[in-house]
């Protein structure tokens, strides 16, 4: 009994040695895997130092801006997503529009588009090639929201501004003289940021009518 029993102790003893050398093993084989990682790139996280950390999000510049993406509507041959996008400028107020540089973009303008499909500085830009020989004159057609509109010389210059209601199609929101440039915006914009006639919108350069281009 006290052969088997000191025989039984012996095992333990190996035992424990063995499983004790494993461990220590295993940790070395970790401790070298992390050490080779080193600060190798892992999607949203990154091993440094053997920690996992996430990285901060990139930053944009101003030429990498990542676009937020607006709805399909169905009843739209041009969608906002496919449409040129500009910033334009009046007083310290930046807007960003929609280029509506042709015929048939300004003939559909902004019909069906709903509330939520637009920001409080979003809208669209219409633009002739001259300021043409009669004033501008733009209803509500299909439209189902209201809307503030500028009417500007081509100096960008605001000389006619009115609120128009959701599927108007009869009040006169004409231009008070000739007009280059035709600027819609969220209603209540106008009133709300103080933009009047007389101030004057910073165009860029290449917000052009195509109407002429082949």
């Amino acid at each position: 009994m006290g052969q088997l029993f000191a025989k039984r102790q012996c095992h333990k003893r190996r035992l424990g040695v063995k499983i004790e050398g494993t461990k220590n093993m295993t940790t070395l084989l970790f401790t070298a895997a992390l050490s080779l990682l080193g600060s190798h790139d892992l999607g949203s996280g990154a091993f440094q130092g053997g920690l996992l950390t996430r990285q901060e999000a990139p930053e944009y510049s101003t030429h990498q801006e990542k676009r937020e993406q607006h709805r399909f509507i169905p009843e739209r041959v041009f969608q906002l997503d496919k449409l040129q996008r500009v910033t334009c400028t009046v007083g310290e107020n930046k807007f960003k529009l929609w280029v509506m540089d042709s015929s048939s973009k300004r003939n559909e303008g902004m019909m069906h588009i709903k509330k939520e499909d637009f920001k409080d500085d979003e809208g669209m830009i219409f633009v002739f090639s001259n300021e043409g020989d009669i004033v501008r004159r733009f209803w509500m057609r299909n439209t189902l929201v209201k809307l503030d509109i500028c009417y500007c010389d081509k100096d960008g210059t605001i000389n006619s501004t009115y609120t128009m209601n959701a599927l108007d199609e009869t009040t006169d929101y004409s231009s008070k003289r000739l007009s280059m440039y035709v600027i819609e915006l969220r209603d209540g914009t106008l009133k709300k940021l103080r933009i009047t006639e007389g101030m004057k919108f910073v165009i860029p350069e290449d917000v052009v009518s195509r109407d002429d281009q082949h």
